[in-house]
Formats: structure tokens, C-alpha cells, sequence
């Protein structure tokens, strides 16, 4: 099944789509939020255009969950392909490098305030919107900067509902947004690396192929060994089409249900989960787009 037929793009995130540039008149900064693990595959092209007039600032979120390497190739590619006015690692779940956050919205939006006093205003509030893809970590960033629950948080894609203005400080106010995917994915490769990171919700999606995509991909990168140890595979097991070697997880982990019958999906639901919590060890799965931007270079 190619990813591009699934029906990943309900109506909620149309009308989000529509509010956020309803909105941006109303917007110095966007705070923009893509996955370390997908840099590539979770920035939304529509949020490009949206704020093309904007300051910007690129938060690669969950950069805990990847080497040091990775997220400095993907840095170093947004800033020379002048994606965003700063750019800067964090993490919303640790708060690694929130107090840096600070620091860079205060530089950004120094232009402002200084043309906005000089007009002889005394207090100037800079208004952030927070926009990314679902599930990438924009409410718990609003919860760690805010420091109180002043935005739910939830596990699941698409948990934020509606729209909420969040004051932070005085002089600072953030709108966040529910999180928006776009139309159409560029290619299937998109499509899959967002399904693996669980920025699609894994009700509506084939999540055998997802996750034979993952083993797939952590066979290419010379990652053999963890899941033959993790999940007690054999080295024989290592020539086995994706589907089989999932087979193989099933049994070898004791994943049977009524009948002697595999449970192929509990096993390929496990896998998904256990590279999103890190079991599987701290890796991107955008590394094939990485190739492409060396190769084009």
C-alpha cells in the first residue's frame, strides 16, 4: 500500500491550517518545531510559506534521541539553505537548552522593540506562534517555558485542540496550534519516516509495512545486531524479506494468539514503540534524505 493513499489529512487539520494564517498577522516570531529523528521529513512546507515574512526560529526538537552528527549535518543544512533565522537543539521532555530559547526569541525580536520604543511606547509584547507537525512536542514546550500544565499534552498525534494564547512573561505571549500535516507528502519516504516517528496516528496506517520499513532501514545502517539481540533473532533470520523477519519477532517473543496464530500486528506495533522510546538506540531515519543532499552537493 503507498502511503500517499492513506487518509492521514482529516478536516481539523485544514481549519487549523486556515487559522494559523488567519492569525499571522497577529505574529512576530514563529517557533517552528521538527523531530530530530525525521529534520527533514517533519518540516512542513506549508508553515515555509506561512512565514516567509516572519522571524523564525527552528527548534530541532528531541535532539536527545539522536547522535551528535546527525542533528549537526541537519544545522548545518538549514542554516545554509537560510531556513530560519536561528536554529537551535532542544528538548522539551529534559528541557535541554530552554533557557538558550530565551535567550535567542530576545535577540530575534530586538529589531522590534527598539522600533517599537523609539515610537515612544514603553512596553513592546512580542507575540510567538508555536507551529509543527503532531506529536512532535509543541504543548510540552509550552508547559516547560510557561512552567505550569497551561496546555495539554498528550502522547497521541493530534491532541491539541483548538487554539489558546499562553502568556509567558510580561512583554512575551505564544499562540499554539494544533499540530499540521500537509496535503500531499512529496514522496513515500516522507510518508513512512513520519508513520515510524508516530507523527500519523498508527490506528489508520498498514503498520506491518511501517515497521518493515523501520527493520529495513536499521538493516541498511549497519544495525543488525540490536535487533538480533533485542528481539533474539538468528543470524539466518538476517536474509528474510522484512514481513519475515517480523514473523520471526512474533515468535521468538512469544506474540501467539488463539489458533497458533502470529500476532504480527502486536509485533510490528512493538517495534514502532520500542525505536520511539529508544530501545532500539538513539538514531534519525532521515538518513536516506541526508544521502540525496550529500550526493546533490
Amino acid at each position: 500500500m503507498s502511503m500517499t493513499k492513506i487518509n492521514w489529512y482529516p478536516g481539523h487539520m485544514k481549519k487549523t491550517k486556515e487559522m494559523i494564517q488567519e492569525n499571522m498577522a497577529l505574529v512576530d516570531i514563529v517557533l517552528e518545531i521538527v523531530d530530530a529523528r525525521i529534520p527533514l521529513s517533519s518540516k512542513n512546507p506549508d508553515i515555509v510559506r506561512f512565514a516567509k515574512n516572519k522571524k523564525r526560529i527552528l527548534l530541532i526538537n528531541k535532539s536527545d534521541l539522536v547522535n551528535k552528527d546527525e542533528l549537526r549535518f541537519w544545522k548545518e543544512y538549514f542554516k545554509k539553505n537560510n531556513m530560519a533565522d536561528e536554529i537551535l537543539e532542544i528538548s522539551a521532555e529534559t528541557g535541554l537548552n530552554i533557557k538558550q530559547l530565551f535567550a535567542v526569541i530576545d535577540k530575534v525580536s530586538e529589531e522590534k522593540r527598539k522600533k517599537m520604543m523609539a515610537k515612544g511606547l514603553r512596553t513592546v509584547t512580542t507575540r510567538l506562534l508555536v507551529a509543527g507537525i503532531p506529536n512532535v512536542g509543541k504543548s510540552r514546550l509550552i508547559n516547560t517555558i510557561v512552567g505550569k500544565k497551561s496546555a495539554g499534552v498528550g502522547n497521541k498525534p493530534g491532541f491539541t485542540k483548538g487554539k489558546q494564547w499562553v502568556r509567558i512573561k510580561d512583554g512575551l505571549e505564544l499562540l499554539d496550534t494544533p499540530g499540521i500535516l500537509w496535503p500531499k507528502f512529496e514522496d513515500d519516504e516522507v510518508g513512512y519516516n513520519l508513520a515510524i516517528a508516530g507523527a500519523i496516528k498508527d490506528e489508520i496506517l498498514p503498520l506491518e509495512e511501517v515497521a518493515g520499513r523501520l527493520l529495513s532501514k536499521m538493516k541498511a545502517y549497519g544495525m543488525w545486531k540490536v535487533l538480533k539481540d533485542k528481539y533474539k533473532l538468528l543470524d539466518e533470520d538476517y536474509s528474510e524479506v522484512d514481513g519475515e523477519i517480523i514473523e520471526k519477532i512474533a515468535l521468538r517473543m512469544n506474540m501467539i494468539m488463539k489458533g497458533e496464530v502470529l500476532n504480527i500486528l502486536q509485533a510490528s506495533y512493538t517495534i514502532l514503540r520500542d525505536y520511539r522510546s529508544c530501545k532500539l538506540g538513539k538514531f534519525g531515519v532521515d538518513r536516506e534524505k541526508k544521502l540525496e543532499i550529500i550526493q546533490g552537493e
